[in-house]
């Protein structure tokens, strides 16, 4: 009675040491040429009725978080995932395999946030939704891609349209006039559109400090569109994968929910638009 009893306990601790286990990449098989990494299943030809990709891309990513996540995505490891967007116009990835375009996330960023990907064969119609299954590879100038090896396109309903113009993607730093209703981020609003000067950039993704100026006090700390920690802490993004801001330039965003309590009592800011000098 006792001996069954113990049995039963060490059976139900490995049950609970699994089920506490995180998910797996997924695995991608090696190219029989030695070469990139390939999916299993897009190794013997085009995505088939249960490839995940057709079913709304279960377990699938947004295209930006394959980016802060990327070192879970390196074809040279044989990993791989799915990611999802909407198609957008040509892209550069010099010596990638395939007809170069961004695939833009459609969960933040307002259009800003796109990844390059390389399309085998027939290419979708710009603006189409797709789940793209690939891996992480490096073009002749050592940029990172997305090389795909197989895409479906979905079926299902888009996010709905945002309050503002979208941006082109690729971290662009446009100017433009400033939209009615405005405020200074000190007296900003949720929802609203801040003017502000950065008082110090950010070296990492831990935010920008920024004032009505450059000048004046820090009233605030704002993250942009797609600045957070990578998994693990293993960033791989390169400098035209980050906002570029400078000091004595006064930039608009429009902003999501304002908060002001924190320990140095400065509010802190997420910005849903990309930064645009104001013009």
């Amino acid at each position: 009675m006792i001996r069954a009893l113990a049995l039963l306990l060490v059976v139900a601790a490995c049950g609970e040491k699994r089920e506490a286990s995180p998910a797996r990449t997924e695995p991608l098989a090696t190219a029989r040429d030695g070469g990139s990494a390939v999916p299993d299943d897009a190794a013997n030809g085009p995505p088939s009725d249960d490839d995940p990709a057709l079913a709304g891309a279960p377990g699938g990513i947004p295209a930006w978080q394959a980016v802060v996540d990327r070192d879970r995505y390196l074809a040279r490891r044989g990993q791989g995932a799915v990611i999802v967007g909407r198609l957008g116009g040509e892209a550069i990835a010099p010596g990638a395999r395939g007809v170069i375009r961004w695939l833009i996330d459609e969960t933040e960023g307002n259009g800003s946030l796109g990844v390059r990907i390389a399309l085998p064969g027939a290419v979708p119609p710009d603006g189409a939704r797709l789940a793209v299954r690939g891996a992480w590879a490096l073009d002749d100038q050592r940029r990172w891609y997305w090389r795909t090896e197989s895409v479906a396109e979905l079926t299902t309903p888009g996010p709905p349209a945002p309050v503002d113009p979208p941006r082109p993607p690729g971290h662009q730093v446009g100017a433009g006039p400033v939209p009615s209703g405005y405020r200074a981020v000190s007296r900003g609003k949720d929802g609203g559109v801040i003017v502000f000067g950065v008082s110090r950039s950010s070296p990492t993704d831990g935010g920008w400090l920024i004032g009505d100026d450059s000048f004046g006090p820090s009233v605030a700390t704002l993250t942009l569109p797609g600045e957070r920690e990578s998994y693990g802490g293993h960033d791989l993004r390169h400098d035209d994968e980050r906002w570029q801001l400078k000091r004595a330039v006064n930039y608009w965003v429009r902003v999501d929910r304002i908060r002001r309590r924190s320990p140095d009592g400065r509010a802190t800011i997420r910005a849903v638009t990309a930064p645009m000098k104001v013009q």
